[in-house]
């Protein structure tokens, strides 16, 4: 049984989190829409927004949205990013907009080669009438948070049920055939996993162990954080069966729950934010915390571990060491590296799992701060040419949660970065070196 905490932080997060949610994707040609693929090493930005706009497949749509109270204008702000490459040389892009508030549309889209007046149109996936506009249809999508595509061309959409912090339908795990658009699979998560109105379920990191050629993605575990309520879901597809792990270092530490963020300031005591595997251990930290933790796959994969007690096999969970700063999203490449944004100063680095979490080993890729403000959503995708990149989706939280942001500004980025010169045990440039430059061997 889980025991009730303290509901006082839930309203002020949801205020922070008012206008966080847009799940968006874009199909076009990668050569013309989003820029020639080039081998250079900067991370450049690919699409941007100075506040989101939303497109319709008719006019009886939209007029639907706009009677239903759902199409505000200003409202809703785009938290992840998920790049599908598609045979024919083109990429859709997807993202999410969570309904931390009303007045949002969809909150799950593709970004529409189709330009508006503040940046490109978004368009509903996998068609408008999938969204669950008032949370009185359950069967379809109420809040979509965060994705996560598999190598079988399969898509896992996590939907928290929650509009405006009422839980009006289950979490619910989605898996869609990226082929046809059509859904697969659909698990809500047992009540005994999460509680209502607490917690909010906002990403799967997947673990395919049986991927193609000689596998269907069957055998795949997904590894949900609870970034209100302080714990991990983990959900195994082969035997649909999910169960909760709570361990204190999943909690927010207060010491780190003011952030500072381009010279602007806000509270918020978010739990576990990011979750990571390297096909051993599950790395996380939470968003108010300097500090990064690791988990064995072979503890947490075991559901009896934790049968009879979520907090179980407290000795597993390690402290592996600390940052300068805090840092939102993260992201693995195959070759172990782990990527994140802190938050100030704002700099992109990588670290690599083999080595000690120390910041003499973080490695600080070269990024325009300004475009960096708040990265909310981090990929690693492999591209046609079989190179992987970093995808990020960047916003400006600061000024959301102190109200001061300017739709006149360019305020929500879509940023690429190729890896192809990131290699595995490296020795980067150190956290101090203010050339930020990488070192090679």
């Amino acid at each position: 049984m889980i025991q009730r905490r303290s509901m006082l932080t839930v309203p002020r997060l949801l205020v922070f989190w008012a206008s966080f949610g847009v799940m968006a994707a874009y199909k076009g040609p990668v050569s013309s829409a989003l820029g020639p693929a080039r081998p250079t090493r900067i991370v450049e930005t690919l699409t941007q927004w100075q506040q989101l706009e939303y497109g319709f497949a008719s006019e009886q749509d939209r007029q639907k949205a706009q009677s239903d109270g759902n199409l505000l204008p200003g409202y809703g702000t785009p938290i992840d990013v998920q790049p599908h490459y598609l045979p024919n040389g083109q990429v859709r892009i997807f993202t999410t907009v969570p309904r931390f508030v009303t007045g949002i549309p969809y909150t799950l889209a593709t970004v529409s080669a189709q330009l508006g007046s503040k940046g490109p149109l978004l368009q509903p996936y996998p068609s408008f009438n999938w969204h669950n506009n008032n949370g009185d249809n359950c069967d379809q999508i109420t809040s979509a948070f965060r994705v996560a595509i598999t190598e079988c061309n399969q898509m896992w959409v996590i939907d928290s049920g929650n509009i405006g912090g009422v839980q009006l339908c289950p979490p619910q795990l989605l898996k869609f055939d990226l082929n046809t658009d059509s859904l697969l699979h659909r698990f809500r998560l047992p009540n005994n996993t999460y509680v209502a109105h607490a917690s909010i379920i906002i990403a799967p990191n997947l673990l395919v162990q049986d991927p193609p050629p000689r596998g269907n993605c069957a055998r795949t575990m997904i590894y949900m954080p609870d970034v209100t309520f302080h714990g991990l879901v983990v959900y195994d597809h082969q035997t649909d069966a999910a169960w909760r792990i709570e361990n204190r270092f999943m909690y927010p530490d207060p010491d780190y729950g003011r952030h500072t963020i381009a010279g602007e300031s806000f509270t918020l005591m978010d739990g576990i934010f990011t979750v990571n595997n390297d096909r051993q251990n599950l790395y996380f930290h939470p968003l108010a915390s300097i500090s990064e933790y690791a988990v064995p796959l072979s503890v947490i994969n075991r559901r009896e571990n934790f049968a009879d007690d979520v907090s179980a096999m407290e000795d597993q969970f390690k402290l592996l060491g600390r940052r300068k700063s805090e840092c939102a999203a993260s992201a693995m490449d195959s070759r172990n590296n782990l990527y994140c944004v802190t938050l100030n100063p704002i700099k992109l680095f990588a670290w690599n799992t083999k080595t000690p979490y120390l910041t003499r080993n973080f490695g600080n890729l070269p990024a325009k701060s300004s475009e960096l403000q708040f990265v909310s959503g981090m990929k690693v995708v492999r591209n046609p040419g079989g190179q992987e990149e970093l995808w990020m989706l960047s916003n400006r939280f600061q000024k959301i949660s102190a109200g001061t942001l300017n739709s006149n500004e360019i305020n929500f980025r879509i940023l690429r970065r190729q890896l192809d010169d990131i290699h595995s045990g490296v020795y980067f440039a150190s956290d101090d070196d203010l050339t930020n430059r990488l070192i090679f061997s």
